[in-house]
């Protein structure tokens, strides 16, 4: 991979809170810590700063999202583009 061309989970930040995971897994936020106590929560997860986060690379996983490579150019492209129908 080229300066030029980033994986997609690394334009995005490293972890995602728990509410925001349990969002996205289509989870109720209050089953997610009893999910994470009894070991069946759907991805890893870890605490910071007395948190639970989990990995967007994980959430991508469990989702079925492609971790893709995006090239810069073509992303500026894209939002050059968008821009011409705003």
């Amino acid at each position: 991979m080229s300066a030029n061309e980033l994986r997609f989970s690394e334009w995005l930040p490293a972890t995602i809170p728990l509410r925001m995971v349990a969002d996205l897994l289509g989870l109720d936020a209050s089953k997610a810590s009893g999910l994470i106590r009894s070991g069946r929560f759907p991805c890893c997860v870890r605490k910071v700063r007395g948190k639970y986060v989990a990995s967007v690379v994980d959430v991508m996983e469990v989702m079925g999202i492609e971790d893709a490579v995006v090239r810069a150019d073509d992303l500026l492209a894209g939002a050059e583009f968008a821009q011409r129908w705003d």
